[in-house]
């Protein structure tokens, strides 16, 4: 079994596509939101060691925005708050060992 491996090329390359929807309350916070989540999404959908993800594109298909004013105790200095909230596709390019447990 362990002949199997040696001097095979075991670096793999696909496209991967995730959705992935995120809130937050500012632009930053909700990307960094859906970057960290896609990365962890990707470590579950590919068995292999992964060596290199690469974002290749990324649409934002939906994107919701709400906005209010807060008073601070119920009159004074009006704060208007931002929530966004943003569905994105995005197809990353992934390098990876094609490799498992059992062949080693």
């Amino acid at each position: 079994m362990q002949g199997d491996i040696w001097e095979k090329q075991l670096l793999e390359e696909i496209r991967h596509e995730v959705v992935i929807t995120m809130s937050g309350d500012s632009l930053e916070e909700v990307t960094g939101k859906i970057f960290q989540t896609m990365r962890k999404q990707i470590f579950l959908d590919i068995k292999g060691p992964i060596i290199q993800m690469e974002a290749e594109e990324v649409y934002f298909q939906q994107v919701d925005t709400k906005r209010r004013t807060e008073h601070f105790m119920f009159f004074f200095w009006p704060l208007e708050k931002l929530t966004l909230t943003i569905t994105a596709k995005i197809v990353v390019k992934v390098k990876y060992l094609n490799i498992t447990k059992e062949d080693l």
